[in-house]
């Protein structure tokens, strides 16, 4: 009887701690944060060349996979707008989100991408930018 105590504290333990620190990231999944959030710097230089607005999404936790399609989608028409030196950056961004995106439960309740507000690139920039660094914390 002790020892099923004892495990039963343990167990309640690392939930505790678990909730309070905020479980780990799987290692594939901070891996391509990590790389999506270096390749966004990459483009940073472009952001004042680029006169297009895109729909931006500001959505709550549960709705990433939404919220990852609709950058991604966006990022489609960026590819027109970007200059040559930075399209395998490009490439290389929509591919990490592609499968960032398939790592990421659907939710319920989101937004459609066209609900969202149409921001200038540097303001999309930021808001993918900060996207991303949230869902690494």
């Amino acid at each position: 009887m002790m020892c099923k105590v004892l495990i039963f504290s343990c167990i309640s333990a690392v939930m505790l701690m678990t909730a309070a620190y905020g479980a780990h990231l799987p290692r594939e999944e901070e891996s391509l944060l990590k790389t999506l959030i270096r390749d966004l710097q990459l483009l940073e230089k472009s952001k004042d060349k680029i006169h297009l607005e895109l729909f931006t999404p500001n959505e709550k936790e549960e709705c990433n996979q939404q919220a990852l399609q609709c950058y991604l989608t966006e990022m489609d028409a960026l590819q027109y707008e970007i200059k040559h030196e930075d399209a395998d950056n490009l490439q290389n961004i929509k591919k990490n989100l592609e499968s960032l995106k398939e790592l990421i439960p659907p939710g319920t309740g989101c937004k459609t991408c066209e609900a969202h507000d149409k921001k200038e690139f540097p303001a999309f920039h930021q808001e993918l930018s900060n996207f991303l660094k949230s869902m690494l914390k």
